[in-house]
């Protein structure tokens, strides 16, 4: 999930956007104008955000400017029709400018030092060996933040975190991390063990690092000044389910108007050559527990229930489903019209279509807010279908129809 812009420098655009509308009095402002502040772009437009937070839609002579995206440097215009200020800003019309302040396009490279020099953790019980840069210093205890991704998040087995320090990015806006392995005793298939319970759309691709090949994914989320995003790794080696998770948390520049300038902003490359880096360094030896990989299901994967729970109207619908060999199930619904939104309990979408981005476990339930703007009832329906060795089974299925009253405000 070509590769996707990084997602960072989204977080970066969402935080000027958010900016956006703090503008002067447009009284106090002079037929010609000089602006000094940082270029974004945000949905196709270039934006100049000044240091005291006021934000512009750049227009007239911006080509050079394109080249310019997280540089400081000093517009001089007019603001043309204050009227028509957006959330983007008021629009700017672009004179001339001057560079005050050039970023690296190659970002911040990591500071790992050399890997002869690193430290090695190794756990026999399940043959995994990690090297890691001696500043990567152990967390204490299982961390509660460090959030498995494979398809059964049940007895999984946190088997080491560490934290990565702010100095492994010198001058960034990376402000903490950290650097998990996990195994996942109950999957016994390497196709179960490419999946993930989430995805973000383009953002699953395989690669191999040090011999070995893993799945890749990532999530991203923001939270209190902070960007935050995660990737996970799986691979299957010796009867085990390897899950390692790198954590990036960046300041989204909340806060930062006065500095913001100065401070230079991670690119994915940056976060994937410290991920890549850290899984080079990875290997596999025979493990002292045994673990032997699952054989052919007895049977064909089969959905063998999928109900809603009776619940007043206007309430969310929990669905459950149970199944017999399956590894995990996907939950899908075809697309309707824009009026209709389907997620998790949990505020996020739930994908329709052929393809969802979430698996489910074989047997579970989940709590999904049903909107309709509609005048009229719709009617979603709803499919379990079972998976194996990551190969679906449709004619395993089982589908309901929820009906889905109007929303009323």
């Amino acid at each position: 999930m070509p590769f996707p812009v990084a997602a960072n420098a989204l977080f970066v655009s969402a935080f000027f956007v958010a900016l956006a509308g703090v503008a002067p009095c447009q009284s106090d402002l002079p037929e010609s104008t000089l602006v000094v502040g940082c270029i974004s772009r945000a949905s196709g437009k270039l934006i100049l955000t000044g240091k005291d937070g006021a934000s512009y839609l750049l227009e007239g002579h911006t080509a050079e400017l394109k080249a310019h995206i997280a540089d400081e440097v000093s517009v001089r215009g007019r603001i043309r029709d204050a009227g028509r200020g957006s959330a983007e800003g008021h629009p700017f019309q672009v004179v001339n400018f001057t560079t005050v302040l050039r970023k690296n396009p190659a970002g911040v490279q990591p500071r790992l030092g050399d890997p002869a020099d690193w430290s090695t953790f190794t756990d026999k019980s399940v043959g995994v060996v990690v090297r890691h840069p001696k500043t990567f210093l152990q967390q204490d205890g299982e961390p509660g933040w460090l959030r498995s991704n494979f398809v059964d998040p049940t007895e999984i087995l946190t088997l080491h975190a560490w934290s990565i320090p702010v100095e492994a990015f010198s001058g960034s806006n990376f402000v903490r991390g950290t650097f998990g392995v996990a195994v996942a005793p109950k999957i016994r298939s390497e196709g179960t063990c490419r999946q993930f319970e989430s995805t973000t759309p383009g953002y699953t691709i395989a690669k191999t690092l040090g011999g070995v090949r893993y799945a890749q994914t990532q999530t991203v989320g923001v939270a209190a000044g902070t960007a935050g995003i995660v990737y996970y790794l799986h691979t299957f080696q010796n009867g085990f389910c390897y899950e390692f998770t790198v954590e990036f948390y960046e300041a989204d520049g909340t806060g930062m108007e006065g500095s913001f300038c100065t401070i230079q902003w991670l690119s994915n490359d940056n976060q994937q050559k410290l991920l890549d880096a850290l899984l080079s360094q990875v290997s596999f030896l025979a493990p002292e527990k045994r673990n032997e990989a699952r054989g052919i299901p007895a049977q064909q994967p089969l959905v063998t229930s999928l109900e809603q729970s009776e619940d007043p109207p206007g309430t969310p619908a929990v669905v459950s489903w149970s199944a017999e060999g399956v590894d995990y199930v996907q939950l899908q619904f075809p697309c309707m019209n824009e009026q209709v939104f389907v997620s998790s309990l949990g505020g996020r979408d739930m994908k329709c279509g052929d393809h969802p981005d979430r698996n489910f476990p074989p047997n579970g339930s989940e709590t999904l807010v049903l909107t309709n703007f509609n005048r009229d009832s719709v009617r979603l329906v709803l499919t379990a279908e079972p998976f194996s060795e990551g190969v679906e089974y449709p004619q395993g299925s089982k589908t309901i129809t929820i009906e889905i009253a109007p929303t009323r405000h």
